[in-house]
C-alpha cells in the first residue's frame, strides 16, 4: 500500500468519496464519522497522514487534532484540514490547531491526491531523517562504534606541543590521500572555511582548558568543494606507563585533546532541502502558507518595535474554477504560476509573496504605507488582467484578479488583524464585480 490514510468527516457522502479517490490511487483509507472513534483509532494504530474535517459534531475536527499534536508519539504525523468554511478566521485555527495543510469543499479529485501525495512523501523524508539522526545519536556513544560509522575519522592533538595525528579517514575527509601532507593545527585550520575558522579555534582552546568540542562547521576541499563536518572531541591525560586515558577537567602535562570528525553534508543537505521545501509552495515556487504567516509575523513585531509602514495584499483569481472546468487542470496550474511571475515582475526583492491556498495569495509590503500599497495594487491588477496564457486553440486565455488591500494600524495585536482586513477588502472587491481593488 502507498500508505494508511485516516478519514474523518461527518458526512458520508465526503466520507466514501475520499475513500473512493484515495483506494483507486493505492492508499489504504480508514473511515470515521465522529472525532471521538477517530481518536482511539490512531492511539491504537497510528497512520501515515490524516483528513479530518474541522466542524463536527461532538469532538471538532481542531479538538482532535489538539489532542494528537499533544501526544508525543503521534504528534508527527501530518493532518490536513478539510471544511466546507472560507474564513480566514477557521483557517487560521486549523493551521494553529497543527494542521499542514487545508482543503476547501467542495474539492477536486486532482488536488485531493496531489496534496496528500506531497505530504506523504514530506513525511516519510522527515521520518527517515529522524532515523538517521537517532542512528548518529547511538553510534557517538562510544569511539568504537563511531568509528564503524561509514566516514568517520579520529584524531588526537598534544595539548602543549600542537602535534598532531590523523587517522586515515580524516585524511580523506578533509580532501588528501592519507598521510598525503603533514597533519598539524595550521593544516587543520586552512582546510576550515575561513567563515568559520574564528568560532572552531575557539572551541579547540577551550578544549585545551579542560571544556569539550562539539561543533558543525564547513571545510573547503582542495578541488573547492565546500562539505559541512561534524567534530567531537575531549580532554584526556595518560597518567600510567600503559597510556590509559582518563577525561579531565583541568590541563595538566600529559594531555591529548582527542576526539572524531565525521562528513555529514548529505544529511545537513536533506535536513536544507526538507526546509526549502516545507517552505516553499511546490507549484508555483513562491513561499507556501505557514512560511508566510511567520516572516509576517516577525515584520510585524519589527515595526511594532521599531516603527514603519506595513501592508499586506489579499488575491485570488476571479472564476478559477471556471477555468479549470473548461480548460483542465494543466492550464489552471499554469494560470497560478503566471499570476506569481506576473506579481514577482512588479514587486521589489523585499516584498514577500505567498500561496495561501488554492487560487488564493496573500503578498507582504515591507515599509510600506495605504497609498503606496494602493497603487501597487492597481498595478499588479493591470497587469495580470494584461497576461496570457497560450493555448492550443491559437486563443490565448486572459485572467483576472481580485485584491484586497490592508496597513498595519496602531490598534492591532498581530498580523492576524491585518490579514483579516485584506481578506474582508478581498471580498468587498469580488462582490463589487471583480478584477477590483478594494
Amino acid at each position: 500500500m502507498a500508505g494508511n490514510i485516516l478519514l474523518v468527516d461527518d458526512e458520508q457522502t465526503t466520507l466514501k468519496l475520499l475513500k473512493d479517490i484515495l483506494t483507486a490511487e493505492g492508499y489504504e483509507p480508514r473511515p470515521f464519522n465522529n472525532g471521538e472513534m477517530a481518536l482511539r483509532s490512531v492511539m491504537v494504530e497510528p497512520p501515515d497522514l490524516i483528513l479530518l474535517d474541522v466542524r463536527m459534531p461532538g469532538m471538532s475536527g481542531l479538538e482532535v487534532c489538539r489532542l494528537i499534536k499533544e501526544t508525543e508519539r503521534l504528534k508527527g504525523i501530518p493532518v490536513i484540514f478539510i471544511s466546507g468554511a472560507i474564513d480566514t478566521e477557521d483557517k487560521l485555527k486549523a493551521f494553529q490547531a497543527g494542521g499542514v495543510d487545508y482543503i476547501t469543499k467542495p474539492f477536486q479529485k486532482e488536488e485531493v491526491i496531489a496534496r496528500v501525495k506531497t505530504h506523504m512523501e514530506l513525511h516519510r523524508s522527515r521520518q527517515e531523517l529522524v532515523r538517521a539522526e537517532n542512528a548518529l545519536r547511538k553510534s557517538e556513544q562510544s569511539l568504537k562504534i563511531a568509528q564503524a560509522v561509514a566516514h568517520l575519522g579520529h584524531w588526537a592533538m598534544d595539548a602543549l606541543t600542537g602535534e598532531t595525528t590523523w587517522s586515515d579517514e580524516t585524511f580523506r575527509i578533509f580532501g588528501f590521500e592519507p598521510q598525503g601532507i603533514a597533519p598539524s593545527y595550521d593544516a587543520l585550520l586552512r582546510v576550515i572555511h575561513p567563515d568559520d575558522r574564528e568560532r572552531v579555534t575557539r572551541h579547540i582552546e577551550q578544549t585545551r582548558e579542560g571544556g569539550d568540542f562539539d561543533i558543525e562547521y564547513r571545510i573547503v576541499l582542495p578541488d573547492g568543494r565546500m562539505r559541512v563536518v561534524h567534530g567531537k572531541g575531549v580532554l584526556v591525560r595518560f597518567p600510567d606507563a600503559d597510556r590509559r586515558p582518563e577525561i579531565i577537567g583541568t590541563v595538566q602535562c600529559d594531555n591529548e585533546v582527542i576526539g572524531v570528525i565525521q562528513d555529514v553534508t548529505t544529511r545537513k543537505e536533506m535536513e536544507w532541502r526538507l526546509e526549502h521545501e516545507a517552505r516553499t509552495d511546490a507549484l508555483t515556487s513562491c513561499v507556501a502558507r505557514r512560511y508566510f504567516l511567520e516572516m509576517a509575523h516577525q515584520e510585524f513585531l519589527r515595526c511594532r518595535r521599531h516603527g514603519g509602514d506595513l501592508s499586506m495584499l489579499m488575491l485570488d483569481l476571479d472564476h478559477f474554477k471556471a477555468v479549470n472546468d473548461t480548460h483542465g487542470h494543466a492550464v489552471g496550474d499554469l494560470t497560478l504560476r503566471k499570476l506569481v511571475q506576473v506579481c514577482r515582475a512588479i514587486l521589489r526583492q523585499e516584498d514577500l509573496i505567498g500561496r495561501l491556498g488554492g487560487e488564493e495569495f496573500a503578498i507582504l509590503l515591507i515599509e510600506t504605507g495605504s497609498e503606496r500599497a494602493f497603487e501597487v495594487a492597481q498595478r499588479l491588477r493591470d497587469a495580470v488582467a494584461s497576461a496570457e496564457i497560450p493555448l492550443e486553440t491559437g486563443v490565448p486565455l486572459h485572467f483576472t484578479t481580485s485584491i484586497g488591500v490592508a496597513t498595519m494600524k496602531a490598534p492591532d495585536a498581530g498580523v492576524d488583524a491585518m490579514l483579516k482586513r485584506a481578506d474582508q477588502a478581498l471580498y468587498e472587491a469580488k462582490n463589487a464585480g471583480r478584477n477590483r481593488v478594494a
